[in-house]
């Protein structure tokens, strides 16, 4: 084999390198959890801030007995926590973490329902209904926390307190 030969053999062993390496990232190369959580935090605030903007001034409509226009911001932030949890689902899941994320993902889909029946309950103006739910939200809310605690959230961890 001449020069060119090898240098030609060269060159194809190195772009039959390139694609099998290129094969695991066009197929969704494995994450790890950091990156993972580098991923879904981005996603997270945006529903963080939208959450903000959503529920202000919510509080203090509830405590004057303006119910069904409370109502009014759940059932925007039940839309806005959907498409979150839409856009989680489809960020890739590290190995060996699937199960956890299932378990994350399904708790939040809870967590949103839940959400929508406490907009329900003021619309329908029961106020007892709605803090029951209240009750109900933040127990589910801890169970989706501890699920993932290990990823070392911030936005993605769920937190009422940051909503007034």
């Amino acid at each position: 084999m001449g020069r060119q030969g090898k240098k030609l053999g060269i060159v194809l062993a190195g772009a039959l390198s390139a694609l099998l390496l290129a094969v695991p990232l066009a197929h969704g190369a494995e994450l790890t959890v950091d990156e993972y959580t580098e991923q879904a935090e981005p996603i997270c605030k945006t529903n963080v801030d939208a959450n903000k903007r959503i529920f202000k001034g919510t509080k203090q409509q509830i405590k004057n007995g303006k119910l069904k226009k409370a109502s009014r911001s759940f059932s925007r932030a039940t839309r806005a926590f959907g498409k979150t949890i839409n856009q989680l689902a489809a960020v890739p899941k590290p190995a060996g973490y699937e199960a956890k994320i299932d378990k994350w993902l399904g708790l939040l889909r809870d967590e949103k329902d839940i959400i929508r029946k406490i907009g329900q309950a003021l619309a329908a103006e029961k106020r007892a209904k709605a803090e029951s739910f209240s009750v109900e939200l933040n127990r589910n809310t801890n169970k989706a926390n501890n699920a993932v605690i290990s990823f070392g959230f911030d936005y993605c961890r769920l937190d009422s307190s940051r909503f007034g």
